[in-house]
This record gives C-alpha cells, sequence and structure tokens, in this order.
C-alpha cells in the first residue's frame, strides 16, 4: 500500500510540473501573442479559457470553465483558450503545449473539442495548435493544417469564416474579356485558380515584358473577389513605377467601386480592399497587421523582391502568393522556383518572348550598334 501511495505522489507530482510547464508556456508566450494580435485574454467577451467543452452550452454561449465543472461527475474535456467573435459565439480554439512539446501533437484532442462545439451550434471553428514558439493554423475542413507566423486577429478569421460560408465555385464565374482577352492570358488565370480550388497557397506567373502580367493580376483579383474566396488584396512591386501602374491602370480602372489605398508610408489605414505598395514602404508598417489580413499577396518582379530582408514580408502573412515575373524561366534563381514552391523548376503558367513574337503579341526586336564620341574621338 505504501508503494502504491508513494508512486501516486510521484504522478501527482509528475502532473504539478506539467501543468505549471504548460501554465508558464501560456503566460509568459502565448498570452503575449493573442494581444499582439488583439486578443486580451483577460477580456472575456472576447476570450475564455480553460472551457469545458463537454457541459458548456454553446447555443446560448454558456461557458463553464475548468472552476465550475472540475469537481462535477460529468464528463469533461477542456480547450485551453476558445477564441469569440464580435457577437460572443465560439470563434476558434487554442490547444496548446509546453514548449518542449511538438504542438501538432494536440490535433486529436483540438479535434474533439471543435466537434463537441458542433454537435450543438452545426458550425465550424478555427483550430490553433501551439507551444508558444510554433503556431498552425487549422480552417477545418476546407484547408489543411499549415504552420503560421502568429495568431490572425478576430476581423480576419471573421473575414475567412464568411468566405468559408458563402464562395462560390469558380466556374460560376467568367473571367471578365474586359481585362484578359488572350489565350495565354486566360490560361493563366485558370492555372491559378485550378490550383486555389486544390488548396494551393503559392503561385509563380512568368511572362515576357509587354504581355500583359499586371492585367492576367487584375483578372485573378476580380475572379477571387466576385467568387468570394477573397476580400483584402496587396499588390507588392519593388519599384514605384510598377506600385503606380497597378494603382493607376489596375485598381481604378478595373474596381472603380471598391475601396482601394497607395501605401506612401509606415501609417496605412488598413480598412480598404485594395492596397499598392512598393516593398520597402511595405517593410515599415507589416508588423502593424494581423498575419491573417490579406487574402491574396501580389508580388511584381518577384524574382528581386523575395530576398534578404525584403522576405519578411512574404513569409509573416498567411495569404495566398502570387509571384509575377518577365524573367525568363532558366535566368530566375533556383530560390524563386523554391519559394513558390514549383516543382523541377516548372512554374504555374509560363510565356516566353519568343512564344509572343510567333503568336503576334511583340515583334522581335534587333539590336542597333553604335559608338560614343568618346569611342570614336578618345578623351
Amino acid at each position: 500500500m505504501a508503494r502504491t501511495r508513494r508512486g501516486s505522489k510521484r504522478e501527482s507530482g509528475r502532473a504539478e510540473v506539467k501543468l505549471e510547464t504548460e501554465y508558464k508556456t501560456r503566460r509568459d508566450l502565448i498570452d503575449r501573442q493573442l494581444e499582439n494580435a488583439g486578443w486580451d485574454p483577460k477580456d472575456h467577451t472576447k476570450v475564455v479559457q480553460e472551457v469545458d467543452t463537454k457541459q458548456s452550452n454553446f447555443k446560448t454561449r454558456n461557458y463553464k470553465t475548468i472552476s465550475e465543472t472540475l469537481k462535477t461527475k460529468e464528463e469533461k474535456a477542456y480547450a485551453d483558450y476558445l477564441l469569440l467573435d464580435s457577437n460572443g459565439a465560439p470563434l476558434a480554439i487554442i490547444e496548446a503545449k509546453r514548449t518542449t512539446k511538438d504542438p501538432v501533437l494536440g490535433q486529436k484532442q483540438a479535434e474533439d473539442y471543435a466537434d463537441d462545439i458542433n454537435k450543438q451550434t452545426g458550425k465550424d471553428v478555427f483550430i490553433f495548435l501551439t507551444n508558444g514558439y510554433e503556431i498552425w493554423f487549422w480552417n477545418r475542413p476546407y484547408q489543411g493544417l499549415r504552420l503560421v507566423k502568429g495568431f490572425h486577429s478576430r476581423e480576419a478569421l471573421e473575414r475567412i469564416r464568411f468566405q468559408n460560408d458563402f464562395k462560390e465555385d469558380f466556374h460560376t464565374v467568367p473571367i471578365k474579356k474586359e481585362i484578359v482577352d488572350r489565350p495565354y492570358q486566360i490560361e493563366a488565370v485558370k492555372r491559378v485558380l485550378e490550383g486555389v480550388e486544390k488548396g494551393k497557397r503559392k503561385f509563380l506567373i512568368v511572362q515576357a515584358t509587354g504581355t500583359g502580367k499586371t492585367r492576367v493580376a487584375m483578372a485573378l483579383i476580380d475572379v477571387l473577389l466576385r467568387a468570394k474566396h477573397a476580400q483584402k488584396i496587396l499588390f507588392l512591386a519593388d519599384r514605384k513605377a510598377l506600385r503606380d501602374q497597378a494603382y493607376s491602370d489596375g485598381f481604378k480602372v478595373f474596381f472603380p467601386h471598391e475601396s482601394k489605398t497607395k501605401v506612401f508610408s509606415g501609417q496605412v489605414d488598413k480598412t480598404p480592399r485594395l492596397f499598392a505598395s512598393t516593398i520597402q514602404t511595405f517593410m515599415e508598417c507589416y508588423q502593424e497587421f494581423s498575419v491573417g489580413d490579406f487574402d491574396v499577396i501580389i508580388s511584381d518582379e518577384c524574382h528581386r523582391s523575395i530576398y534578404q530582408k525584403w522576405k519578411d514580408v512574404f513569409t509573416y502573412f498567411d495569404a495566398i502568393e502570387i509571384g509575377l515575373t518577365a524573367t525568363p524561366a532558366e535566368l530566375i534563381d533556383r530560390d524563386t522556383f523554391r519559394f513558390f514552391d514549383c516543382e523541377d523548376r516548372i512554374p504555374t503558367t509560363l510565356y516566353t518572348y519568343n512564344e509572343a513574337v510567333k503568336d503576334g503579341w511583340l515583334v522581335p526586336f534587333t539590336v542597333y550598334k553604335t559608338q560614343t564620341h568618346f569611342q570614336i574621338a578618345g578623351i
């Protein structure tokens, strides 16, 4: 009997250490990350901790916590965090593990909690798995589990939920011929949309200069907006001229009724749906956004903008990423293909200069040779 008691004490001691370690992870790391995303863990209109998913009434929003149900005889199960939408209804759950554990180990637990909520409300909630260092986001059952840089804000999750509920099949939303009407442009749009439907989130479009990459981007934005697969779009360029072209010749022409902004400095209005910026300017302000604040990020001349410190912008956001470049595929750095998940160095779509000349969309160039005065006469 004595051995049994000592064994029980040891097990109890280990459980206390485990709980203390997990509590420390939550207090020191996860709570701060939630605050950075606009979730105050102490505000019960936004966050409820240690919610009993068995004994709570999610229909009436009567959320019972561990302090209320731990000593009851009924079945119980505790989700570490329940995030609430702006109406106080369940929006997401967070399953936390101590820092030394793989957060994905909590996947089955989190599924069970989400299923408990779904049984009562008939609605799915988002799932986050974290150990304070890694954060995994799961838009179940619409998309797979993926690693993200932080928690999504309430506004971002509500926007994604709206898309889950109301998005339409791309086949019901025709590509606008007034934006793109050339066969290779239409094919490029279709290739990306097919990938989005299959759950892909990175695409690389390679087209020769002068064949309308910006128009392809605008046609994609148009379909994604009308099909309700996206609501917030960011167009990034590495030069002001390309930013201005996207804004003036793209956004203003094809989306006259959408709210839009051109970002000039680190201070930016977050309410519009369409954003155009240089990568240099956006580096000053991107961390003011939640990781989920954009549905799509389009990078013009992406072979130049996804490197060194600029890369932080692209890896920070949890968004569909579309790269545009006119550089011939054989000259693009291997890392560009790797960044956009292009297997065997094959871009999502490719339309070369030679093809454009052959099809009559471009005329062949000729090299004009000449000499300067100094080359002829010397200095």
